[in-house]
Parts: C-alpha cells; structure tokens; sequence
C-alpha cells in the first residue's frame, strides 16, 4: 500500500501534467524549468570541471571516501541539461554513500541525432576513469541516462576497458521502439505519460508509447541505442529501480531480463503505485526516501572490484 503523500502527490502531478496529456506533448520538450541559482547543501562542496571536454557538475560531502566515486547520467530525453532537481539527487546520493559524485552535464538539444549525447557521455567518462585509476566506480542512470549509462559500459566493455564495479538503473528508458506491454497496461494509471480518461488506448497508441527523433535514421532495436535489447554478458552488477505505473516499466524488465541471460548479477526492484522517476521528482516521499537508501546500500556493498574491474 502506497502512503498518504504518494497518493496525494500522484493526485496533484495527474493534474498539472493533465494540459500536456491532453495534448500528446512531450514533458521534457514542453515543461519549462527554472534556472534558480543552486545552493549546495552544508556538509558538501560543488564545484565544476570539464573532462574529455564535457562539463561536469561535482558534488564532495565533507570526508568523502577516496576509493569510491559515483559518476551520474541524467535524464531528460536528450533535451534537457542539469537542472536543479539533479543537483539535489546527486548532492543526497553524495551526503548517504560518503562518495564524490560527478555528474555529467551533456550538451542538449531537441535538434540533436544519435549518437551526439550519448559520445559526449563516453568521452567524459573515459576521461574520468583515466584519472580514477584504482578507484572503485558506481554509474547511476535515470530514464533517458540509464542508455547513455549503458552504452558507455557496452563501448567500453567491446574494447576491453575498465567497466564500473557497479551499475543503478532509474525508471530506465532503454527500449526507443517502446514495444513494451507496460505502455498498454499503464496507459491510464501513470501519471505523468498517460492517456486521459475517455481517449482509448487503440486510437492512441503511436501517442503513448512515445518515439524520439533522437533516434533518425537508426534502428530502434540497435543494442547500443536500446540496451534493453543488447547483450550484458561481462557487465557489472545492476539495481534496477522502477515503479509499478510508469508507462515504460517493462523497459526495466527488459533491462532485467537481459541482465539475467548474460548471467549478470541484477536485481529487479518495483516500487508499488509509483511513477518515473519519483524519488528525484518528490523526495520527501516515504516511498523516495526508501528507494534513496536502498541505492546508498547497494552502493556502498558494491566494494569488490572497481574501475580496473571487467
């Protein structure tokens, strides 16, 4: 059972997304964000550094460990840069885990093509991984940034480089064909992404299970694009983090699947009743709150291995 907040939270996000529903319009194109200036939390140091010249946002909790370091994909759709609601999630992922974060802050843009983004999230982190030899490294992705996450892992893994020790995967956008059944199953209960009451799934269907021009004149089923379609054989062991109404939720079971075909060591893990990316979006949720620590656990457990690890 989903809490009191969680339902009133979903109920209020139903409504304000409710315009952009009616209409098909895409969120990350659509919303506007606000630039605020961001004030880190006390107890954590920000700064900004490029690597293999791409911006990227640091966050350091006071004592930070020297062995560890997680390094951030965010989402957004290939549209949208760091924005503050990131900030906060990877300055809260740097305060629970003791670790330096580094989140990359890829270029965006509404006009831009595969694989722009996602070679610009390869070349910092290869960039990172040089100058974090010996470190042990965890990659967390949400949505959009779990493909870029794992195309950077899979380039990287089919030249022999070093691979993380482990891998978080959040509400993962990883299947641009959206063939899942979840688009259909969820198509009313998600409610960021979902139809209105009263328009019908078969009428609908090319509007809900949501397309990106990103992809051109690539295959929506190419591995590297799509990883829920790719070959984990060598990779790191994943958390796959989702909740249960998100229109894509069987991009995570893919995601999951995949992983266990390889013999990879992932773990699947549903949060009842809740929507994408939730735990960024409201993080003062019981819910949110929950999911933020079982991620500090599984990062903080992830001590064997590390960037020399394949």
């Amino acid at each position: 059972m989903i809490s009191f907040g969680a339902r009133l939270f979903k109920l209020l996000l139903r409504i304000y997304t409710y315009p952009y529903r009616k209409k098909h319009m895409s969120l990350s194109r659509s919303v506007r964000v606000k630039a605020d200036r961001y004030v880190p939390p006390k107890g954590a140091a920000f700064f900004v550094r490029a690597y293999g010249g791409v911006r990227t946002e640091i966050f350091v909790p006071d004592n930070a460990c020297r062995d560890r370091l997680i390094v951030m994909f965010h989402g957004g759709g290939h549209t949208r840069g760091m924005s503050n609601m990131y900030r906060k999630a990877a300055a809260t992922y740097a305060t629970a885990t003791g670790c330096e974060v580094r989140a990359i802050d890829y270029t965006p843009g509404a006009d831009l093509v595969y694989p722009s983004v996602h070679d610009e999230c390869l070349r910092a982190y290869d960039a990172m991984a040089d100058e974090a030899a010996g470190k042990k490294i965890v990659c967390i992705g949400d949505s959009f940034g779990v493909g870029l996450m794992l195309y950077t892992c899979l380039k990287r893994r089919d030249v022999a480089k070093p691979l993380p020790s482990a891998l978080v995967s959040v509400s993962a956008y990883v299947d641009l064909a959206a063939s899942g059944e979840s688009y259909r199953k969820n198509c009313y209960s998600d409610p960021m992404y979902s139809l209105p009451r009263g328009m019908k799934f078969r009428d609908n269907e090319h509007f809900i299970r949501r397309r990106t021009p990103y992809a051109a004149g690539t295959d929506e089923k190419d591995p590297y694009l799509s990883p829920a379609y790719a070959d984990f054989s060598g990779m790191p062991r994943m958390l796959v983090i989702c909740g249960d109404c998100e229109t894509s939720e069987s991009d995570s079971d893919m995601l999951h699947s995949a992983a266990r075909r390889a013999g990879t060591d992932v773990t699947l893990r549903k949060y009842r009743g809740m929507f994408h990316d939730f735990m960024y979006i409201a993080p003062r949720l019981k819910e949110s709150k929950r999911a933020i620590s079982e991620i500090a656990g599984f990062i903080l457990d992830s001590g064997s291995g590390g960037a020399g690890r394949r």
